[in-house]
């Protein structure tokens, strides 16, 4: 399906000084928590758990409604993960995804928290994030032989709109997806009305403001938690090299099929991506290859949250396509180290591999963790 829509489009200005790598964060041991299912009791009884143990933890840790400055230092401190399963007997040998290790993150500031897109720089020894909050947060990945072992230089920032004024002032705030390459950076909101912003260049993104970049009706009007979850450019060498690629979370009617554009030149291609399973699409990045790798989440009666990594070829992607696509991972948070994943990134390090990560949301709540989790993908 291919619609028409305003190309008008105001670059930012965006120059901005590298930061300083100054010091590093311990890493400590790992640890782990339950979460409960989605059966209508559980749900009234899981929310009872969150507002007490909210209230237990020194009140209820939701959105915080103060702005911080740009940019803003935040204190951190990283407990290692060393064994992505919790039980032997849980490990998929078939998987192609090869676990390297991961990090459980904790911070005294009550900004840091709700990242819902995650995109690797410096060959893996730095990253850009995004808060569903309307923030930036930029730092540096330590690793120990390959495995990450914690992290530092960790800053936030007001995601800043058209007129220089915080996207969350604005309504604009709830970041769901994120994309970043050499030329530009793009993030996706919903609320009121979906949209997306446009960065360019890309230097200084933590200081400079963004455009609105203008989008088809049919993703401005896309249901409130429905929005777009995953932004990603799509390589040099595709019939649509260079475009926007945007996935919904799911299909508002419920028929099993996420909605999805290609943008390009002023123009919408439409296509779907399968869900199945109870899965919803949380994030989308292309691999080094050149192929998809969408991160899925959901619910599971016995697990808790879980999570998904399918790959799917380029050139499957095109106008009225429905994608699918080989399962590389499953996990479960009752077997799994793994959280409410929402971000995914893939970059290519020192030594040539492929390198996966994903980074959880913790929405703001002590009962969940923020972790970064990584994947050599063979």
């Amino acid at each position: 399906m291919r619609k028409r829509f305003d190309t008008a489009i105001a670059d930012a200005v965006s120059v901005g000084d590298q930061l300083d790598a100054r010091r590093a964060a311990p890493a400590l041991p790992q640890t782990g928590r339950g979460v409960a299912p989605r059966w209508r009791w559980w749900v009234l009884a899981v929310a009872a758990l969150v507002l007490a143990g909210s209230v237990g933890w020194g009140g209820c840790r939701f959105k915080p409604k103060e702005a911080l400055p740009a940019i803003t230092p935040i204190p951190i401190e990283t407990r290692s993960i060393t064994e992505f399963s919790k039980t032997q007997a849980s490990e998929n040998m078939a998987s192609p995804l090869v676990f390297r290790g991961g990090l459980v993150i904790e911070s005294a500031s009550p900004h840091f928290g709700g990242i819902s897109g995650l995109r690797m720089t410096e060959g893996g020894h730095g990253f850009v994030a995004v808060t569903d909050a309307g923030y930036w947060v930029q730092g540096r990945l330590l690793y120990d032989d390959g495995r990450p072992s914690g992290l530092a230089d960790i800053v936030m920032s007001p995601v800043l709109g058209p007129e220089g004024e915080p996207l969350r002032q604005s309504g604009k705030g709830d970041i769901e997806s994120f994309e970043l390459t050499a030329e530009a950076a793009y993030l996706g909101f919903e609320g009121f009305r979906n949209g997306v912003a446009v960065f360019r260049p890309t230097s200084g993104l933590l200081l400079h403001p963004g455009q609105l970049l203008p989008i088809p009706p049919e993703i401005a009007a896309l249901p409130k938690g429905r929005g777009l979850e995953a932004l990603a450019t799509i390589p040099a060498g595709h019939a649509f090299g260079g475009a926007l690629l945007a996935i919904a979370e799911r299909d508002r009617t419920g028929r099993g099929m996420a909605p999805a554009w290609i943008l390009k030149d002023g123009t919408a291609h439409e296509f779907k991506v399968r869900l199945k399973d109870g899965y919803d699409i949380s994030d989308a990045v292309f691999l080094p290859e050149g192929d998809l790798l969408l991160l899925e989440r959901g619910l599971s009666p016995l697990g808790g949250f879980k999570m998904r990594l399918r790959r799917i070829p380029a050139d499957d992607i095109g106008p009225g396509a429905v994608l699918d696509g080989a399962t590389l991972l499953e996990a479960n948070r009752l077997f799994h180290e793994i959280d409410n994943m929402e971000g995914v990134a893939a970059h290519r390090d020192e030594g040539g591999s492929t390198i996966v990560s994903v980074v959880s949301d913790d929405n703001f709540l002590p009962v969940q963790r923020k972790l970064l989790l990584q994947w050599e993908l063979k």
